[in-house]
């Protein structure tokens, strides 16, 4: 059986949640887009995107902890970083990791 190790510092949680991801593209335009949190951690999050980020890019993610955007009542969580890595997907979507620089909990 082969096995690695995990280099990460903090333990990640899966989970399903959905996003709203807001910054600015490659061309330089602000954007507001849907996505669905795939990942988190104290440090990080890994989300699917319908939009390529750049690395280096500052975006902010909004996680609504529940499975529905429309309710405005369920706990959020906001968070801004930095991309640090950004990989499309077979389905059109992007995977986006992204590091912490501030959350905080709505």
């Amino acid at each position: 059986m082969y096995t690695t190790t995990d280099r990460r510092a903090k333990p990640r949680v899966s989970c399903d949640y959905p996003a709203i991801i807001e910054g600015i593209d490659v061309d330089g335009t602000k954007f507001y887009d849907h996505g669905k949190l795939c990942n988190l951690s104290a440090t990080g999050l890994y989300t699917l995107a319908n939009r390529y980020v750049e690395n280096g890019s500052q975006i902010n993610v909004t996680i609504h902890l529940c499975n529905s955007l429309i309710n405005e009542d369920a706990p959020k969580l906001t968070t801004n970083g930095i991309v640090v890595r950004t990989e499309p997907k077979q389905d059109g979507t992007y995977g986006v990791a992204v590091k912490f620089h501030h959350y905080r909990f709505q």
